[in-house]
């Protein structure tokens, strides 16, 4: 069983949620400190507004999504894994403690992202 941290499209009523639904075994609200989120407008290369977590100052709130392994190469793909996004180990503080899971942090450019101070997407 893998863990993988969502912030943005992959969350419960989101967007991208039903890619994984019914792989999911259990969900656990989270966050992870250390992190800054930035909201990623539509534009070229971007069908559809979704958020980036990078390395920073700050707290992203998310879910802690409970998946069979094979769902990685999944989210791999659906996150260009290596190229728009990064697939790393974070500390996740939930309800039942801390917790290591996999998260997808943003490689790509900020210009004209808009930060997110409170660490949630949607905003």
């Amino acid at each position: 069983m893998e863990r993988v941290f969502v912030y943005g499209t992959l969350k419960r009523g989101e967007r991208n949620h039903p890619l994984v639904e019914r792989r999911v075994v259990k969900v656990l609200p989270g966050y992870v400190e250390g992190y800054r989120l930035f909201h990623l407008a539509e534009g070229p290369g971007r069908p559809y507004p979704y958020p980036g977590m990078v390395p920073g100052e700050g707290r992203v709130y998310g879910e802690v999504l409970f998946l069979p392994e094979e769902a990685l190469s999944l989210l791999d793909e659906l996150e260009e894994e290596g190229v728009e996004y990064r697939r790393v180990k974070v500390l996740v503080e939930t309800e039942e403690g801390p917790l290591s899971a996999w998260a997808y942090v943003y490689l790509g450019d900020l210009e004209g992202a808009v930060w997110l101070p409170q660490g949630v997407w949607p905003a």
